[in-house]
């Protein structure tokens, strides 16, 4: 008797014992035979058989010793042969060939790393035939799934130097494209329709014009859109509709053609609609919700999703969810077709409402219970609702502070009862940067640059040492830290964040303090005093100093009422600036300039799934910044050189993402900006205004006072020189996402964009723009920020080449 792959007890003829015997045998002895290395006291541990024992003479304590030999994955064969030796004594014969071990797997072709059960391998360990074509099976379907239809697998076993050694041979072969697709049986959609709902078989990236439609021979793929041709069909109300592959075939190329044969069948109508059983909602409430009416084509896809869609707001299925019903249960039944007309009956099982018993947070370490319990919409006591749980996700993952944030509900329809469980995976929110380059004009001072950011501070445990771990954390509060060094400029600030200054409401509170101190020596500069020492020659040997103290308040409120994303913003900032001019060593001249100012800013910001690269989604602000009138209102505004800035400002900016394909993601946007006057006689400086052109990298200027700067690749210029008063762009891109990891991103991007400035309101054309266009690169990496390069190319103007510019801090 043999044993291969298996188990079981065969008694031979000779040895067959009858029923008039005694049905327990007694082992005397247990021998070893084959190819094995292991010896009786071993093999005996391992089957639980000795010397002595005694055996059922029907095989069950053998097939027991069977199965644990087989479970010890040390054999490749098995089989078990007794010899009687007298009429209640036997001897039992193990006949064992080991299994293969190996010590080493060398691959060509792939890389080991791709599949884990090459990576689990050990030197020393068995392997089986199984095993092996377990690999190759793993292999296959993986390349497979790729479009390598022809992969070719080989594997053998060879000893080298007292080692085997498994070498698997992988020849992927080409990727199968589908050269040419038929269709057959299709009489409403031509054939041309029929190839761009093939959207999985499509190959994922190609550039359009460029490279024709490429469809790779994926049959998991094909049966996805097998599926998209089908639901097409049935929206269309021919719900009998068959797709399947007829044939395929290889053409002379290599590749494959296929056919496919679809068998349409009748279009259907609905009937009457009837609902049963629902006591909540009354059935005229229902119609409503159902927009379907009789005599409308059956779409078999929209009614489905009309009734049975819980992430579709105006599903009756929803609907119920929203009002706590999380048990209902609602059959969509097809009672009957009278003249291509279907009858449907809705039956509802309302059940009772649910209400939440319990809600649970675990997995945070450093975030304090409170901090994520005031985000959330799912309070006990409540019925439970799905939107409150989209909220509630929602608002934590916009606190910033995990890396992952799931829920768990876990249901007791006995008491009509649900408890949540939120888990949180914690990130790392505190960043320490140091970096430096080279700015000014000619690129020739050196600026060093340094940010401390902790993004959950916790202000309260500030004074409690033994909570510090480093830093006192887990209030979500934020603290940022920074200073800007260089030969003849330094800066330091700080600003500090609480999220939640209103027990009920998210309203947030920011302050920001400030002070640099700079020589001024650049043209840009001299520009900038020249408006102050409008009446005295400004010689570049003279002194010149600016020092300048700032800070602000800042209110950021979420107007829940409109929805979870929208916002204002109120912000009161004011700014002290002090020229000193030495004109000798005794004698100098001494000028104060204030700025305060109000900005009002309507926001509203929805980006999926981040805000790093969404795939869909709209940024949407409007910002008007204001001063007093103070020449107006002030008798002494020029009093002892010292003066109040006023203008009024305002902005709009708008940017809309929509995912094209797989990766890809369209994006357009625009831009307006209008600087006004209350007096006509007091003049605006150079800072309050916009310039158009290049892109601006903050850490490596130096500058007085921040611009507002807005970028235009492909020029470098901004006309006028010294800023406008009004200003448009538009904006055209293309993004296509290459590697998305948790902490790193990286995506092309190919643009066309066009932006116009002016000095004066009547001389400003919104048609007449600088236009551009061209590509860059992105990189995003969690602890330095956003780095790219994009090269444009200008279509207006003088000038005629490419220019480069470099992305560093923050994406255009």
């Amino acid at each position: 008797m043999q044993i291969q792959q298996g188990y079981s007890f065969i008694q031979k003829k000779d040895f067959n014992i009858s029923k008039n015997e005694i049905s327990n045998l007694v082992v005397k002895s247990v021998h070893i035979m084959g190819k094995t290395k292991y010896d009786s006291p071993f093999i005996s541990d391992l089957s639980g058989i000795y010397s002595g024992d005694f055996i059922d003479s029907y095989g069950i304590k053998i097939d027991s010793a069977i199965k644990k030999l087989w479970k010890s994955n040390l054999f490749k064969n098995i089989s078990i042969y007794k010899k009687n030796i007298s009429k209640n004594e036997i001897d039992l014969f193990f006949e064992l060939e080991d299994l293969i071990e190996i010590h080493e797997v060398q691959v060509k072709g792939i890389r080991k790393e791709q599949f884990s059960n090459i990576k689990k391998l050990k030197s020393g360990d068995k392997i089986s035939d199984d095993l092996i074509q377990t690999i190759k099976n793993d292999i296959q379907e993986y390349y497979i799934q790729k479009g390598y239809n022809e992969i070719n697998i080989k594997n053998e076993i060879i000893r080298i130097n007292d080692k085997n050694i498994l070498f698997l041979s992988v020849d992927k072969g080409k990727k199968i494209e589908i050269e040419k697709i038929l269709f057959e049986g299709n009489h409403l959609l031509n054939d041309k329709e029929l190839l761009h709902l093939m959207i999985k078989t499509k190959k994922s990236f190609f550039i359009p014009i460029i490279e024709k439609s490429i469809y790779l021979f994926v049959q998991e793929n094909i049966r996805k859109d097998f599926k998209n041709i089908a639901d097409k069909y049935k929206s269309m109300g021919f719900i009998d509709i068959q797709v399947f592959l007829d044939s395929v075939w290889k053409e002379k190329s290599g590749n494959y053609g296929i056919k496919i044969k679809l068998v349409e069948g009748n279009r259907y109508f609905l009937g009457k609609v009837d609902f049963l059983g629902n006591k909540k909602l009354k059935t005229n409430f229902l119609k409503k919700i159902f927009f379907h009416k009789e005599g409308n084509i059956y779409n078999q896809i929209e009614i489905e999703r009309n009734i049975l869609d819980a992430s579709f707001p105006t599903s009756i299925l929803y609907t119920y969810l929203d009002l706590g019903y999380l048990f209902v249960n609602i059959i969509p039944v097809e009672k009957r077709v009278v003249d291509d007309k279907i009858d449907l009956e809705i039956q509802i099982k309302e059940n009772q409402p649910v209400y939440i018993k319990k809600v649970k947070i675990s997995g945070n370490l450093i975030t304090k219970d409170h901090v994520i319990r005031r985000e959330l919409k799912t309070y006990p006591g409540t019925l439970f609702s799905p939107k409150n749980m989209r909220y509630s996700l929602l608002n934590l993952e916009n606190l910033n502070l995990f890396d992952k944030v799931y829920s768990e509900i876990h249901t007791n329809q006995e008491n009509n009862s649900v408890d949540i469980e939120w888990h949180i995976v914690e990130k790392n929110t505190n960043e320490f940067q140091v970096h430096g380059g080279l700015g000014g004009k000619d690129l020739k001072k050196v600026i060093g640059n340094f940010k401390l950011n902790f993004g959950n501070f916790s202000l309260k445990d500030f004074f409690k040492w033994k909570l510090w771990n480093p830093i006192p954390q887990g209030d979500g509060q934020k603290l940022v830290v920074f200073s800007q060094l260089g030969k003849d400029f330094t800066s330091y600030g700080f600003s500090f964040t609480e999220p939640w200054i209103e027990r009920r409401n998210p309203t947030s509170l920011t302050l920001k303090g400030n002070y640099s101190i700079n020589k001024m020596k650049n043209e840009e500069d001299f520009y900038f005093l020249s408006q102050i020492y409008k009446n005295s020659k400004i010689e570049k040997k003279q002194f010149l100093e600016l020092k300048k103290v700032g800070g602000s308040v800042n209110l950021n409120k979420f107007l829940t009422f409109l929805d979870p994303y929208s916002a204002i913003l109120t912000s009161v900032d004011y700014d002290k600036f002090i020229f000193n001019k030495t004109i000798s060593s005794d004698f100098y001249q001494k000028h104060e300039f204030h700025n305060l100012s109000c900005l009002i800013s309507l926001q509203r910001l929805y980006t999926f799934p981040d805000s790093i690269f969404p795939f869909k989604g709209s940024k949407i602000q409007l910002n008007s910044t204001f001063t007093l009138p103070y020449s107006m209102i002030l008798k002494n505004y020029d009093k002892n050189n010292i003066k109040w800035m006023e203008y009024y400002k305002f902005k709009i900016i708008f940017f809309w993402y929509q995912k094209i394909i797989e990766n890809m993601v369209f994006k357009i946007g625009s831009e307006f900006g209008y600087l006004g006057q209350y007096n006509h006689s007091k003049e605006l400086f150079p800072f309050q205004k916009f310039y158009i052109g290049g892109v601006q990298n903050n850490f490596m200027e130096s500058k007085l006072e921040e611009k507002d700067h807005i970028p235009l690749r492909g020029y470098s210029f901004s006309t006028p020189n010294h800023g406008g008063v009004i200003y448009n762009k538009l904006i055209l891109e293309m993004r296509y996402l290459i590697k998305n990891f948790s902490t790193l991103k990286i995506w092309t991007t190919f643009f066309m964009e066009g932006g116009n400035v002016s000095d004066s309101y009547k001389k400003f054309h919104p048609f007449i723009m600088n236009k551009s266009f061209g590509f860059g690169v992105r990189l995003f990496w969690n602890p330095i920020g956003f780095i790219g390069v994009d090269f444009g190319y200008p279509i207006d103007g003088t000038q005629s080449k490419w220019k480069t510019h470099f992305i560093i801090g923050k994406d255009l």
